[in-house]
């Protein structure tokens, strides 16, 4: 209390509610790094720290992970019966053929994936973004993570997260 008041009187504050600085993580959500545990089966790794907050989607609970110019928001579906992942794959590539820019596939000895690039419109007064789309296909099912991304350079950084994406048994 005592340190607080000589704060008040000395024109600075301890105050933890303020907006955090350009750039920072706000306080009041979880920080996620390194190797992330998303569910029970899927792991993500991250380049650096994370803000996680859990959004409700049009098809359950969306986990979203974001830093300043990044935003991860993910999507798990299970495998439904009489899907395979290649099945599950040649659906997913059914996208929106028209607007992608750049599609990438990458298959290991567990997962399939298929990604793909789209310069998305400017919401009102934003300017536009990067969005990759990226699927990864496994033996429980499959993750959408959209990586949404302000400057074109963050590709490499998006599709670092992407293929980093595994489904542990």
């Amino acid at each position: 209390m005592f340190r607080r008041l000589l704060s008040l009187l000395a024109g600075t504050s301890e105050n933890k509610d303020s907006p955090p600085k350009e750039g920072e993580i706000p306080p009041h959500f979880p920080q996620v790094s390194s190797e992330y545990q998303m569910t029970e089966a899927w792991w993500v790794t991250l380049p650096n720290e994370f803000a996680k907050r859990y959004e409700e989607g049009d098809f359950g609970t969306d986990l979203v992970l974001w830093r300043k110019g990044l935003t991860c928001w993910t999507t798990v579906y299970g495998m439904k019966a009489g899907e395979t992942p290649a099945s599950t794959l040649a659906w997913l590539k059914k996208g929106p053929s028209e607007r992608i820019v750049q599609t990438f596939e990458h298959t290991d000895s567990t997962t399939l994936r298929y990604a793909y690039l789209i310069r998305e419109s400017a919401e009102e007064g934003q300017p536009p973004r990067w969005a990759l789309y990226s699927f990864v296909v496994g033996k429980s099912g499959h993750i959408l993570m959209a990586i949404y991304f302000d400057q074109e350079s963050d590709l490499k950084v998006a599709r670092k997260i992407w293929l980093s994406i595994t489904e542990k048994q």
